[in-house]
């Protein structure tokens, strides 16, 4: 930011060639009034959040911050509407498209219906997540079954295990201990 102040200049006193001057000093104008409206939101959410411990409950995972709390705690509101973590992850579109035909049975894309924010959140968290939370790593490792080719399908998965366990600490009231890992016998029941 303080190199393009630098450079910069009031649009009145820009002539000819400098006129990009001027437009630089515009855009950081618009930039810095962003950054204290972004700010003054935040400050918003977090006394909203400071109220609500549900949202510090979801941040005791690993690698999951206040703006993904915020959006589970908001999106999924009351757990014990969902049975099942099935009911959760394909409520914010994350598991697959069923496309059947006769005797064939076809697993899609992710169906995408739900909160495209959360859906969003979640994904990134979980790319960054493995740096943070052992667990997820782990979670995505497995679903990649060692081909870089399936690393999103894995990332997708690994987002879907996320919401999961995030529902089903809000559905308990629990803080975060990290999930046996999953066996062949576990998966396949």
């Amino acid at each position: 930011m303080e190199g393009l102040r630098q450079i910069s200049r009031p649009l009145c006193q820009c002539v000819g060639e400098e006129l990009w001057r001027g437009q630089v000093e515009l855009e950081v104008q618009r930039l810095e009034s962003l950054e204290e409206r972004i700010e003054i939101v935040e400050e918003k959410l977090e006394a909203l959040s400071a109220r609500e411990g549900r949202v510090g409950l979801v941040q005791t995972i690993p690698g999951v911050g206040p703006r993904l709390s915020e959006v589970i705690v908001a999106v999924i509101d009351d757990p014990s509407r969902f049975s099942n973590g099935k009911q959760v992850g394909a409520y914010v579109g994350l598991t697959p498209r069923q496309h059947q035909s006769g005797q064939q049975d076809r697993q899609g894309r992710i169906s995408g219906a739900g909160n495209g924010l959360l859906r969003a959140l979640l994904v990134e968290v979980a790319w960054l997540g493995q740096q943070y939370n052992p667990w997820l790593k782990g979670v995505f490792d497995q679903a990649c079954r060692g081909s870089k080719s399936r690393r999103k399908i894995a990332i997708v998965a690994a987002a879907r295990k996320l919401l999961i366990v995030a529902w089903a600490m809000l559905r308990d009231g629990r803080a975060w201990q990290e999930p046996p890992a999953a066996t062949s016998a576990t998966r396949a029941a």
